[in-house]
């Protein structure tokens, strides 16, 4: 008689008899990562040739210098410190959010970890201004440029070259301010101003006496903008960084000369200059916002006539024209 087998049969005779399960599999010991600090400091690689030469004295604070699986935060010096790199030869990056507007960081290939005594990792960045000169910033616009109502005529300037001094070691602010000029004025005058001035930026602050033309007085139809626009082209034509400001407001206090309609006018006209300034690819420095946030019901505390900051007034400019400079691109604005 035949005997079939059943499927429960089949497969024990398929895997045998043994019930014991095989053991665990070892798990190798990691070898040991060894780690080993690495101090540098973060230059301005004026020449882009990837060596700190003599002259090229500006240190980068607040980037981030990335090797491997660690990174390190430079200081007001520049320096920074990664303090428990894995040993190797890697390549050292900076984080592009970390850099100021238009900076580019460098790289440093095949970095020695453990450093031989004394090792300084010098890491690059650069700034695309072509034959511009390093540090010099042009402030370009009407009277409030030229510093009009302020102790000694300096304006926002001798703030701001201050602050940059005290930032970077290094900053000239130039005068290129024509009083009583309109946005039009500007437009034609500029290149002429690049060419002699030659500077890495250019701030451009215009339209405050566009309020005066009455073809300008509809916003929609106003060309303020637009030469604003024409001004960000022609700086960037000539790789200098441009920076456009919003229009700071009038005094509220001076209602005979039509403040509040002139106001009105200033916040129309500042709406269109953020999204033109990103379009263009120009950094943007909100001085109307800044205004506002230092004085706001008070802003004739900020003046000394009906269109021109004091003192204070001016500070402001300077505190916001450095913000929108230095801050990482990388920052919440």
């Amino acid at each position: 008689m035949r005997r079939w087998l059943t499927p429960t049969a089949l497969f024990v005779i398929a895997c045998g008899h043994s019930t014991t399960a095989p053991g665990p599999v070892p798990t190798p010991t990691p070898r040991p990562v060894n780690r080993y600090p690495i101090a540098g400091v973060v230059y301005y690689d004026e020449n882009a040739n990837g060596v700190p030469d003599d002259g090229e004295r500006v240190r980068m604070p607040g980037v981030k210098v990335v090797m491997g699986d660690r990174m390190g935060l430079s200081g007001g010096d520049g320096g920074f410190v990664l303090t428990d790199a894995a040993q190797g030869t890697p390549t050292a990056t900076a984080q592009a959010d970390s850099l100021p507007p238009f900076f580019a960081g460098g790289s440093v290939v095949g970095v020695p970890v453990p450093p031989p005594a004394g090792f300084l990792l010098a890491f690059p960045v650069t700034l695309p201004i072509g034959a511009n000169r390093p540090y010099v910033y042009m402030a370009f616009g009407d009277s409030i440029t030229v510093g009009d109502g302020s102790r000694g005529g300096r304006g926002y300037r001798s703030e701001l070259a201050a602050l940059l001094r005290g930032y970077w070691d290094a900053g000239e602010v130039a005068n290129e301010g024509v009083t009583g000029t309109q946005t039009s004025l500007g437009a034609e005058r500029i290149g002429a101003s690049l060419a002699q001035v030659r500077p890495a930026y250019t701030l451009i602050h215009y339209g405050t006496n566009d309020w005066n033309s009455s073809s300008c007085r509809y916003v929609p139809s106003c060309s303020s903008v637009s030469n604003l626009q024409s001004m960000i082209g022609l700086a960037r034509s000539v790789s200098s960084v441009p920076v456009v400001g919003t229009i700071i407001p009038a005094n509220p206090a001076y209602v005979d000369r039509g403040a509040y309609e002139r106001n009105a006018w200033i916040v129309g006209i500042n709406e269109r200059i953020p999204p033109m300034a990103r379009e263009q690819g120009a950094i943007l420095a909100d001085l109307h916002a800044a205004f506002m946030a230092e004085a706001g019901d008070h802003l004739e505390s900020l003046f000394s006539d009906y269109v021109h900051p004091n003192d204070h007034g001016y500070q402001v400019m300077a505190q916001e024209f450095f913000r929108a400079i230095t801050t990482p691109r990388g920052t919440a604005r």
